[in-house]
């Protein structure tokens, strides 16, 4: 199989992996303000200590969705870096080719191994 097709799988699989994050994450928000706004409602018939139990909860829960940022950054560098190697891959002369494949399908295999 090509590189070029390797290539653009990568940067599916990064993509798919991008998407379920933010799903996570804004999820995971959706839930803690939920609570957080059924606590300020009084929607929650809770007892007191119960009350503020739930709103630090809900607090935490929505706090906790900045955890895949770091990744989604470190995914979306990754899909610059493929493209602008592919890209570089097509234009370069017979022997930098070698060298940028050789450098893709390292990467490649790095990540299949993670």
């Amino acid at each position: 199989m090509e590189i070029k097709a390797y290539v653009n799988q990568v940067i599916a699989m990064y993509r798919n992996s991008i998407r379920l994050r933010m799903i996570y994450a804004l999820a995971l928000v959706l839930i803690g303000l939920a609570v957080i706004i059924l606590n300020m409602l009084n929607v929650l018939s809770l007892p007191g200590e119960m009350k503020n139990l739930v709103s630090i909860s809900g607090t935490l829960i929505s706090s906790i969705c900045a955890l895949p940022i770091k990744e989604i950054v470190d995914r979306l560098n990754k899909i610059k870096l493929i493209k602008i190697l592919s890209e570089d891959v097509e234009n370069a002369s017979a022997q930098d080719r070698q060298k940028i494949e050789d450098l893709l399908w390292r990467f490649i295999e790095k990540n299949a191994l993670d």
